[in-house]
């Protein structure tokens, strides 16, 4: 071949290269920048999901804020875009795309970008605990084993049963986690108890995630709990947020107040919400006590400075459960406090 037509194929290879990549930047440009109607939303399996956004509070945020765009240089948003063109082509067409641990992870971040205060005040809270915190607790796998019913609040995009996770499960340990660079994952992200593309309105954004099933649940439509005081049924909060707490903090099958994890308000506390004193991220309950009191305090003492778990962590008297007759065994005292 002449010296002349070699350069001749070699021009046309390199225009021919120039072509296709500045066709496949065009598209991708397309796609980073365009309206994720005519985008996104051009594939099937993302109409529902486009169709969620387009109700929820973040419709005015473009998806590659929070998924990252094809122009974007995180390298797991791009192998997870990759994935979903090969799914595509070579997968179940009508299998719904769902998250795993590893895209909560990085929607974390970006709810940080969003709602700084929010995720500052998550940080501090006992929500924020990660895998080491949960899994590794000597006190607590000593007198309870790890088990699969702990990734139903602790974990729940842990994608795998509770073997890969952490060993050995049992009583006497020693326990380490399967994957240590989990040791500093949060148990319960943002999306625990949030959905991205949940409607607006009041009281949408308290979402329970349901690990079985992959999807989020509005807590609106959770089951109102069932908690009972001996035989006597406790009154529960009409808030929809208290069934979204009462689905970690419950007590046992057997629904009696105050078992395992159930912090049901109850005694001269029955009937308010968990929020009526809990902060929504923080959790903080220091200053809720002087929203209420002494205008509702039958006593008219301090209540900050009675012998309950509000002033002492030790004391006998749980300040989710205090009666009046835990303090007063003989009878309760006349009110002090005479209202109109």
């Amino acid at each position: 071949m002449s010296r002349r037509r070699r350069l001749l194929f070699l021009g046309l290879a390199l225009y021919g290269g120039a072509f296709v990549l500045a066709s496949a930047l065009g598209g991708m440009a397309y796609f980073h920048f365009g309206d994720p109607k005519a985008t996104c939303a051009s594939c099937h399996e993302m109409t529902g999901v486009h169709s969620g956004w387009s109700t929820s509070a973040h419709r005015t945020i473009h998806c590659r804020n929070c998924h990252g765009g094809s122009l974007t240089l995180d390298a797991h948003a791009l192998r997870a875009h990759a994935n979903r063109v090969v799914q595509h082509f070579t997968g179940d067409p009508e299998k719904p795309i769902r998250l795993t641990e590893a895209h909560v992870l990085d929607l974390q971040r970006s709810c940080q970008s969003c709602h700084p205060q929010s995720f500052a005040d998550w940080e501090k809270s006992r929500h924020a605990a990660d895998y080491a915190r949960i899994f590794l607790n000597p006190a607590q796998n000593k007198f309870e084993h790890p088990a699969a019913d702990c990734l139903r609040c602790h974990g729940m995009f842990f994608d795998g049963p509770i073997e890969q996770l952490v060993g050995p499960l049992n009583t006497t340990g020693p326990w380490s986690l399967k994957d240590p660079a989990k040791a500093k994952h949060p148990t319960i992200p943002c999306l625990a108890c949030h959905q991205v593309h949940a409607p607006a309105g009041a009281g949408s954004a308290a979402r329970l995630y349901e690990p079985q099933d992959k999807t989020h649940i509005a807590a609106g439509d959770l089951p109102l709990p069932a908690v009972l005081q001996g035989d006597r049924p406790v009154r529960i909060s009409s808030d929809p947020r208290q069934r979204l707490c009462a689905q970690c903090h419950a007590p046992t099958a057997a629904h009696q107040l105050g078992s395992s994890d159930d912090r049901t308000p109850a005694g001269v506390h029955e009937g308010l919400s968990c929020l009526d004193c809990h902060g929504t991220h923080a959790l903080s309950a220091r200053a809720s006590c002087a929203s209420c009191h002494p205008a509702k305090s039958n006593c008219g003492r301090d209540v900050g400075k009675m012998d309950t778990t509000f002033l002492a962590p030790t004391s006998r008297h749980d300040i989710h459960t205090v009666a009046c007759r835990d303090c007063h065994p003989g009878g309760v005292p006349a009110a002090k406090i005479v209202r109109p």
